[in-house]
């Protein structure tokens, strides 16, 4: 075997290596991520009505937080999405619960 192919092999070989290793850390995080939040209650975004006025609240188990609005029932959608959004990008710390 010429050393251009031995080199060859052996770069093939470390990059192998490396992107095992890159992988056993991200399932290693996946894996501490989820036993977090294995004991949170679930979240959510619900809308409402109030005598035609359109109300927006986050959920997290028994806990809410104070109605947001009033909305038509389009903007309240919008808010809605945007705060599942907004959760599922940072996580539900900053929230203020009732």
């Amino acid at each position: 075997m010429s050393t251009v192919q031995q080199e060859l092999n052996a770069t093939i070989a470390l990059r192998t290596a490396s992107l095992a290793q890159h992988h056993s850390k991200i399932v290693m995080f996946v894996d501490e991520v989820a036993k977090q939040s294995a004991n949170e209650p679930p979240t959510s975004v619900e809308i409402f009505s109030d005598s035609g006025r359109w109300y927006c609240r986050v959920r997290r188990g028994d806990q809410t937080t104070r109605p947001m609005g009033p909305y038509t029932k389009q903007q309240a959608e919008r808010v809605q999405e945007a705060r599942r959004m907004l959760i599922a990008k940072r996580g539900t710390a900053r929230i203020m619960f009732d």
